[in-house]
């Protein structure tokens, strides 16, 4: 009987947190987005300016910048039944050396809920507070002429009624080009791919285990200098998951940006995703120098989603 009612304690804080995150995968903390300049552009986040550890690691080629770090927080919209406010919670920095090559290291959280508990009679027992963590790592290298390769690991501590630990890794490929041209107008241009979160299940015990949200990841990016102190910037992004098996789901988005003197942009862009899991995106950020701040707000499109925001502080230097 306490082995039953461990394993259904389980599941329903694993409901309950994938609910909430409006993910529609196990495992959210490895894919929900953690920059808000690119969650406010439909989630199209092959267009990554910051966050490049979770995002596109060779992005950070395109830059005149060695050292990057960026600080972002995500809380979404309370759920019915469930106590608490689930939130992300995500640090990274990456350090770019010797011209072809660049390191990553970063650090997920998500927590914040609080799920009561009951034995196979339906009385309450103790209440449990679900959440994840992640120690990440990563690297990139500049191949030549705008092309690179990347890889990430995480080493993954997921807490739900019982404890499990494990591990996933991405690889992927960029292009890049800034020095191009569209209608005599200098622009950037950049298409990533990759395949993501490539592991083992997590193992909770007692029979319980989680897949990995493994899926293939592409993408594009342009941004034209339209005009002195004027510039215009589109990205388009699509994921397919295949893990679970069980529980596929094809996401799609993507968004515009206008930026005045490389210093205040605004961003809005849409997201198609399965299952109830499609949101209008919308945001801002302020450039001065080497700090990044920017915001980002997905609005639910069906009463079923979640509605989130998110919000990022960054420095390159």
């Amino acid at each position: 009987m306490k082995s039953k009612h461990i394993i259904m304690i389980a599941c329903a804080a694993l409901f309950g947190a994938t609910r909430t995150n409006a993910q529609g995968q196990t495992l959210p903390i490895l894919t929900a987005n953690t920059d808000a300049r690119t969650a406010a552009m439909g989630n199209a986040s092959v267009a990554a300016e910051g966050m490049y550890l979770y995002n596109n690691p060779s992005a950070l080629f395109g830059v005149d910048k060695k050292f990057t770090t960026d600080a972002s927080a995500s809380i979404y919209e309370k759920e019915e039944g469930v106590e608490g406010t689930f939130g992300l919670y995500t640090a990274t920095v990456g350090y770019k050396f010797a011209k072809r090559h660049a390191a990553f290291a970063g650090f997920r959280y998500a927590g914040g809920l609080k799920v009561k508990g009951f034995n196979m009679l339906g009385e309450p027992t103790k209440d449990y507070k679900p959440y994840d963590w992640t120690i990440d790592f990563g690297y990139a290298y500049m191949i030549g002429k705008g092309f690179s390769v990347y890889a990430t690991g995480s080493i993954i501590f997921s807490h739900l009624s019982k404890n499990a630990n494990g591990g996933a890794f991405t690889v992927g490929a960029s292009y890049q080009n800034n020095d191009m041209t569209v209608a005599n107008k200098s622009a950037n241009f950049m298409v990533d791919a990759k395949v993501a979160a490539i592991g083992p299940k997590l193992d909770y015990g007692n029979g319980y285990k989680v897949s990995m949200p493994t899926h293939v990841a592409v993408g594009g990016a342009l941004s034209v200098d339209m005009a002195d102190k004027h510039q215009v910037g589109a990205a388009v992004s699509a994921r397919y998951f295949f893990q679970p098996s069980e529980t596929k789901v094809f996401m799609a988005g993507g968004g515009l940006e206008y930026t005045y003197n490389n210093m205040v942009s605004v961003r809005a862009g849409y997201e198609y995703g399965d299952h109830n899991l499609s949101h209008f995106t919308m945001g801002a950020g302020i450039k001065y120098r080497g700090l990044r701040l920017n915001g980002g707000y997905m609005l639910k499109t069906v009463d079923a989603g979640s509605s989130y925001c998110t919000v990022g502080i960054g420095y390159d230097f």
